[in-house]
């Protein structure tokens, strides 16, 4: 009952890892999106400024290069700064969640049960077998890993296999 509940407790951290990092990458894709929508705002008001000052100089008769050139090179700054930052919000959209980058700890306070010395571990590791036919605390080993096991143990605790 232990290897299944020490199993169900690795499937859900295993979970709850995913989640977590799932929510964390939708609040830098928010985040980033919400860098790109305040830079476009501002690349409006200045392409407005613009507008306004070039059709007050035309008006005018009067239009003079050097204002529309700094307005000119803070727009090209700005489409600049999207075009990084949307780059990076793609780079964060295409992440791929590794399991093993969040993968649980291993156990530190279990202790497998002494008994006869375990097993040498084989390429062809015999099944294992079903309850009540094996010796009572002699270790078995999983046909996966070669791992010890406990006799009755539903599931492997090195590598998950599920045994019976």
């Amino acid at each position: 009952m232990s290897d299944f509940m020490e199993s169900a407790k690795n499937m859900v951290s295993a979970a709850v890892s995913r989640t977590s990092w799932q929510a964390q990458k939708q609040l830098r894709i928010r985040s980033k999106q919400s860098e790109i929508d305040k830079l476009l705002e501002q690349r409006q008001q200045l392409l407005d400024q613009l507008a306004e000052v070039a059709m007050n100089l035309y008006q005018q008769g009067r239009l003079a290069d050097q204002q529309l050139a700094r307005l000119c090179s803070s727009i090209m700054e700005l489409d600049h700064d999207m075009q990084n930052r949307g780059t990076q919000l793609q780079e964060i959209k295409n992440e791929v969640y590794s399991a093993n980058q969040f993968a649980p700890s291993p156990t530190t306070n279990y202790t497998p049960p002494t008994g006869s010395p375990s097993p040498a571990p084989s390429t062809s590791a015999p099944p294992p077998q079903p309850s009540g036919t094996g010796a009572r605390g002699q270790l078995q080993v999983c046909p996966t890993c070669g791992s010890p096991v406990r006799p009755r143990a539903l599931y492997c605790r090195n590598c998950g296999t599920k045994l019976r």
